[in-house]
């Protein structure tokens, strides 16, 4: 993605998604309860501990990966936005409506609809595609903010990464990753 392909290349710094950090994801729920704390850059807790807010141990509470992997694949993520806390204020308009709440909460719910895709499939081990009902769905949903420009196959790509490293964080029960908006990479470490 070159530069001009980022959409807030035009702001300050401390405006624009991170075009490298790292986050760390690590289980701190004891017992059967399963919990997660997630820190960016070795030191800053992100939000609240998260769980898996269901009845079965599904391992939603890792699910913030998406949304790093849609900032860093797609340069899009109003929730990235909201919890690194670089949204573009100094323009009001697409502060309220790229980086406001109904954006976030499309978000939200574009990674509900793949994650239970994702479910059926086995998290997309050993899948190439995603279905065409859902990336309609993510065309759909989104065809009123600025990612409207990105393909159903980067999308896709973007979607299978994100899964990729999900698959390591539970296999490993955590991790550190590290995301690279500039080279479009996401690597996986374990964090012992």
């Amino acid at each position: 993605m070159a530069k001009k392909h980022f959409f807030d290349s035009t702001f300050d710094e401390f405006e624009q998604i991170p075009r490298h950090f790292t986050v760390s994801f690590e289980e701190v729920g004891l017992g059967e309860k399963h919990e997660v704390k997630v820190s960016i850059n070795g030191n800053r807790q992100v939000g609240d501990v998260i769980n898996d807010n269901s009845y079965k141990n599904d391992f939603y509470r890792y699910h913030d990966i998406f949304h790093y992997s849609f900032a860093t694949l797609l340069g899009w993520s109003p929730c990235t936005r909201a919890m690194v806390k670089c949204k573009r204020k100094s323009n009001s308009l697409i502060d309220q409506v790229e980086d406001g709440a109904r954006a976030a909460i499309t978000e939200e719910a574009l990674s509900m609809i793949i994650f239970n895709e994702a479910k059926r499939k086995n998290y997309f081990k050993d899948v190439t595609k995603v279905s065409k009902t859902t990336l309609r769905i993510i065309k759909e949903m989104t065809e009123n903010f600025e990612v409207k420009i990105r393909s159903s196959k980067e999308w896709e790509q973007a979607i299978l990464k994100a899964y990729e490293v999900f698959r390591f964080l539970i296999s490993h029960e955590g991790g550190i990753v590290e995301f690279d908006a500039l080279k479009k990479e996401i690597n996986y470490s374990p964090l012992r």
